[in-house]
């Protein structure tokens, strides 16, 4: 990083209208461009209501200025927030008139990153960060959050002492390794399985929570007719999807988010399936297929009163993933008393639906999000390695091979350094910080 980095700046909120959007200024040029834009020295820490006008004193809009001044900031330089009114021609008007002033639009993630390469915040955090804006269920949330308070690294300084004093033992029996006697390493022996089990049991975490990260995708599937955009119109309550008697009025499939408070189910209406009345008919069932191939779980939805066709029972008895069987129209047929009935007419079994959608979203018996500690596939990557390696060390150690167990040791710490984010090269920061919404 250079003595006199550029100035930066990006909106910090989603693109569009709104009450308000925030625009994000980093750099050495703050307290120039503040003077320049409104005549006025900002208190730091101190949210500030004024006129902001382009450099060449043009009215641009009223502005709630909130001014950081660095180190004591978040990227450690001076930082400068601009609240303004949500239009996008006012954003975009602002950051124009930055630019005249050798303001560059930040790259993704790159007020972060500078926040890593001032020491503000850990890499491990860093990742957290854009963990806890991209989280999409309750519990990926809660363990971004455990994360972004700085959940891996006392597990990662703890794994260090232990596997540190047990390295020097390793060394050290080293320079007598051409002895006749074999190395005592028993006492070491517990160390190191300790901090194996360690790392097992953040891989495990993290592997429960991987299933719960995302957004679950949920494919309605059932003949024509069976009432399948009727059932997402009723769970959304709003009439978004075409519902008529006609059959195949569904072609083309249509993702619906339904939030709930555990997180989001996508629910994907879904052509009918059955025999084919047509080539575009046939299409669009193969495009349903397709959806069912990848999907989490499908409900599969058949009118209450008639037994199941064969290709109804073939979809229920899919071992690859949940099938949950919704009886339809029971203001015409009532539901056997083991089956889930749904009338959208009536509102009957709309909640029991909604109920079987959101335990999707349920963890596991057990299992705490909140205290997963690994977060991103590259700490992943770094746990794995380390894992194995550690594995393969305690094998050489019982032996007595004290040399390769020592140099696997050295090299788990190197790898327990790269997780928490101590010693990462440039290149391997450019990939994690491209994934970053820009303004963050």
């Amino acid at each position: 990083m250079s003595l006199q980095p550029q100035t930066i700046a990006a909106p910090a909120t989603a693109t569009g209208r709104a009450a308000l959007a925030v625009v994000r200024v980093s750099g050495p040029a703050v307290t120039e461009i503040v003077a320049s834009r409104t005549g006025r020295t900002l208190e730091p820490r101190r949210a500030t209501f004024l006129r902001w006008r382009s450099l060449d004193g043009a009215f641009l809009d009223e502005v709630v200025a909130t001014f950081w001044q660095g180190p004591a900031s978040y990227s450690g330089e001076d930082i400068l927030e601009l609240s303004l009114h949500g239009n996008p021609l006012i954003v975009r008007a602002v950051l124009d008139d930055l630019q005249r002033s050798e303001v560059r639009l930040a790259a993704p993630g790159e007020f972060t990153r500078r926040a890593v390469e001032n020491g503000k915040l850990g890499l491990a955090r860093a990742e957290a960060v854009a963990a806890v804006v991209d989280a999409e269920t309750r519990a990926s949330l809660q363990a971004a959050r455990h994360q972004l308070t700085g959940g891996l690294e006392p597990v990662a300084r703890a794994l260090r002492e232990r596997l540190l004093e047990a390295s020097a033992y390793l060394e050290l029996e080293t320079d007598f390794a051409e002895e006749e006697a074999l190395p005592d390493t028993s006492h070491i022996l517990p160390a190191l399985a300790k901090a194996r089990e360690t790392l097992t049991r953040l891989l495990a975490d993290q592997e429960k929570l991987a299933r719960q990260n995302l957004s679950p995708r949920v494919v309605l599937a059932g003949h024509p007719n069976a009432g399948k955009s009727s059932l997402s119109n009723a769970l959304l309550g709003e009439d978004r999807l075409l519902v008529s008697p006609v059959r195949g009025t569904t072609r083309d499939w249509v993702e619906i988010p339904l939030l709930f408070p555990e997180g989001e189910v996508r629910l994907v209406d879904t052509a009918g399936l059955g025999t084919p009345a047509d080539e575009l008919d046939a299409a669009a069932q193969l495009r349903t297929r397709q959806e069912l191939s990848k999907c989490q779980a499908i409900l599969l939805l058949a009118e209450a009163g008639r037994p199941l066709a064969p290709d109804e029972l073939a979809l229920l008895g899919s071992k690859e993933r949940e099938t949950i069987l919704v009886r339809t129209k029971t203001d015409l047929s009532p539901a056997a008393p083991e089956e889930l009935g749904v009338s959208v007419l009536s509102g009957e079994g709309l909640e029991a639906v909604s109920q079987r959608l959101r335990a999707l979203l349920t963890s596991e018996d057990g299992f705490d999000p909140a205290q997963v500690s690994l977060g991103s596939a590259r700490q992943r990557s770094c746990a794995s390695q380390a894992l194995s390696d550690l594995e393969q060390a305690i094998g050489y150690a019982r032996d007595g091979r004290v040399e390769l167990s020592a140099f696997l040791i050295r090299h788990v710490l190197s790898l327990l350094s790269e997780l928490v984010g101590e010693t990462t090269p440039d290149d391997l920061l450019d990939t994690i910080f491209s994934r970053f919404c820009i303004g963050k």
